[in-house]
C-alpha cells in the first residue's frame, strides 16, 4: 500500500512537472552577462550611517512615495490609494490632504508655488494645494498610454520630465509587474517631457530599463534618469549645445537605484533599495531559468530576504561615487525616496516600509575634497530613437 501510494505521488509530480515546464512562460528573458558588483570596501564600506535619522510613522506599507519639502520644512509624501498627506516635523503630525487619483502615487515635485506635480501609475497628475483640486495632465502619447509613471522632474521652463518604468508590465497588467520586468530584463521603460506650451506629452528617450527616479542637473540642461535593473543612471541632455547626447553617467552601481535628488551643490543622493543579489546576477545569465520561475506563483518565488538598503552620494559631474550611508540591520526596509531640506538635511522613505525619515545635517565632503571610488562614465551621441514620439516634433 505505501509504495503504491509513492509511486502515485512521484507519478502526479512528475506530470506536473513536465505539464509546468511545457506551460507558456509569461516573459521572454534575454540574456545579460551581468557585471560583478564592486567591493563593499572604501567609501561603500557598511556603517550605521542612517540610525542617527529621526522617524515618523505616517501609514501603512507603500505609504510615503515621493517626497516634496516646502519652504517652512513641511513633507508632502503620496499614498498606495493616490492621496497626498502632508507631515509638519515641528509637530510630529501628519494628516491626508488630497485624493489626486485611484493608483498608486510614487513621485512628487514642485511644479509652480502652491502646486504639486505628481507622478502615479496611472499618470501625470497636478495638485493645487490652496483649492485641494487635481488636474490629470497626461495619461499617454498618441500611440499608447503610459504603463507605469515613476518619477518626475521639473525644469525653470516649467516642462515636467518623467519617467515611465514599463509600458509592457504596467498599471494594466494582473501579473506581477515589476517583478516580471526584472525577470524579462529588456527595455520596456522611457523618459518623457510634459510640455505647458502645448500642455502635450513628448519623448524623450525610450529603451530604457526600469526607468525609474528622475533629476535636473544644476545647470538645467541635462536630466539623470535611473535604470534599476541595469544599475546605472544614465544623463540626457535635453537644452543647451549638447542637446541630445546621451551618455552613461554612472553604471555597475553597488545596489540597485530607485529615487535621486541633487542638493545643488554638486551631488546627487540615490536610494539603493538594496545590495546587489546573486541570484538576481543567476537569472540574467540563465533565461531558462529565469523562465521557469515565471511561472510559479509570487509567494511561491524566491524571497528576496531582509535588504541592506543605503544611500549613494554621488559626483554630480563625474559619476563617481563620494559616500554612502547605510542601514546597518534592515529596520529602514527598502529605500526609495529622497528629498533635499533645503537647510543641508535629507528626507528619505521606503517604499515596503510607511515611514518618513530625516537627516538633520549631512558630512558627505564636496567633490573632489575625499577619496572616491571612480566610475566610468561612458559617452555616447546615441539621440534619441523615434518609434514611440509622441504626436509631433523633437523631443524637447
Amino acid at each position: 500500500m505505501a509504495l503504491r501510494v509513492t509511486t502515485f505521488a512521484l507519478t502526479l509530480a512528475g506530470v506536473f512537472t513536465l505539464f509546468w515546464m511545457m506551460w507558456p512562460a509569461p516573459v521572454n528573458p534575454d540574456y545579460w552577462d551581468e557585471p560583478e558588483p564592486p567591493a563593499m570596501t572604501g567609501v561603500l564600506q557598511p556603517d550605521d550611517a542612517l540610525l542617527a535619522a529621526n522617524v515618523t510613522i505616517v501609514g501603512d506599507r507603500g505609504t510615503a512615495e515621493g517626497l516634496a519639502i516646502d519652504e517652512d520644512g513641511r513633507v508632502y509624501f503620496g499614498t498606495p490609494v493616490g492621496e497626498i498627506g502632508v507631515l509638519d516635523p515641528a509637530t510630529g503630525q501628519s494628516r491626508t490632504l488630497a485624493r489626486v487619483t485611484d493608483s498608486q502615487i510614487l513621485g512628487l515635485e514642485w511644479i509652480a508655488p502652491r502646486h504639486l506635480g505628481v507622478a502615479a501609475v496611472n499618470g501625470l497628475f497636478a495638485l493645487d494645494l490652496d483649492t485641494l483640486e487635481a488636474e490629470h495632465l497626461s495619461h499617454g502619447v498618441l500611440t499608447h498610454d503610459f504603463g507605469y509613471v515613476n518619477d518626475l522632474a521639473v525644469a525653470a521652463t516649467g516642462e515636467i520630465y518623467f519617467s515611465d518604468s514599463s509600458t509592457r508590465w504596467g498599471h494594466g497588467s494582473n501579473n506581477a509587474g515589476y517583478v516580471f520586468d526584472l525577470l524579462e530584463n529588456r527595455p520596456h521603460g522611457a523618459l518623457y517631457v510634459w510640455d505647458p506650451a502645448d500642455r502635450q506629452s513628448r519623448l524623450v528617450l525610450d529603451r530604457l530599463y526600469y526607468a525609474n527616479g528622475v533629476a535636473l542637473a544644476d545647470d538645467g540642461e541635462s536630466v539623470f534618469v535611473v535604470e534599476s535593473f541595469r544599475y546605472r543612471i544614465m544623463q540626457i541632455w535635453v537644452t543647451g549645445p549638447y542637446r541630445g547626447r546621451v551618455r552613461v553617467f554612472a553604471e555597475n552601481l553597488p545596489g540597485i537605484p530607485d529615487g535621486i535628488t541633487s542638493d545643488g551643490e554638486g551631488r546627487l543622493y540615490v536610494a539603493m533599495s538594496d545590495v546587489r543579489n546573486p541570484l538576481l546576477s543567476t537569472l540574467h545569465r540563465n533565461p531558462a531559468l529565469s523562465r521557469m520561475l515565471s511561472k510559479l506563483p509570487r509567494w511561491a518565488m524566491p524571497s528576496e530576504g531582509s535588504p541592506r538598503a543605503f544611500i549613494a552620494v554621488l559626483d554630480a559631474e563625474s559619476g563617481a561615487i563620494l559616500d554612502t550611508l547605510h542601514d546597518p540591520d534592515g529596520r529602514f526596509c527598502q529605500l526609495s525616496s529622497t528629498a533635499m531640506d533645503g537647510r543641508g538635511g535629507l528626507w528619505f522613505s521606503s517604499t515596503q516600509c510607511g515611514y518618513l525619515a530625516h537627516l538633520p545635517t549631512l558630512q558627505t565632503p564636496l567633490p573632489g575634497m575625499s577619496d572616491t571610488l571612480p566610475s566610468q562614465p561612458v559617452a555616447s551621441d546615441r539621440r534619441p530613437p523615434g518609434p514611440h514620439r509622441a504626436r509631433s516634433g523633437e523631443p524637447r
